[in-house]
């Protein structure tokens, strides 16, 4: 079963946060892990990966902080799924047969598709469900 890690839910949930304040400053540890209950520790660990894949910035000092490193609509949830995790291969990870190994890389295909998506358009989905009212009866 494909499924996303706590470290990329965690570094996707920093980054939205980064890209809903794109362009008003930097953001500190503290707040990023308090509104989404992510260990501040652990979530100091995810930014300097972040760092290191040049997805985001860091400044040092009384009044530092972290942003994103671009825009967020130069910015992909493939590229943040890539950086954290490795890059999607399903077609070089089975010896299989050349018709299996072609079917792998369709599908491998479709999911970079899907997935090639800048995160001011995964922040403005976001955005659309945060805003809706749910009843429950």
């Amino acid at each position: 079963m494909f499924a996303l890690t706590t470290k990329t839910r965690y570094s996707l949930s920093a980054l939205l946060e980064m890209a809903r304040h794109y362009g008003g400053g930097l953001l500190q540890v503290k707040d990023i892990a308090g509104r989404h209950d992510i260990s501040q520790q652990y979530l100091e660990q995810l930014l300097n990966r972040l760092i290191h894949a040049g997805l985001v910035r860091a400044v040092r000092g009384k009044n530092g902080g972290y942003a994103l490193a671009h825009p967020p609509t130069q910015m992909t949830l493939l590229t943040l799924l890539e950086a954290l995790e490795g890059p999607l291969e399903f077609s070089q990870s089975h010896p299989a047969d050349d018709a299996v190994k072609e079917i792998y890389r369709q599908a491998e295909e479709q999911i970079r598709t899907a997935l090639d998506v800048p995160l001011s358009e995964v922040l403005q989905r976001q955005e659309k469900f945060d805003r809706q009212i749910v009843f429950h009866i």
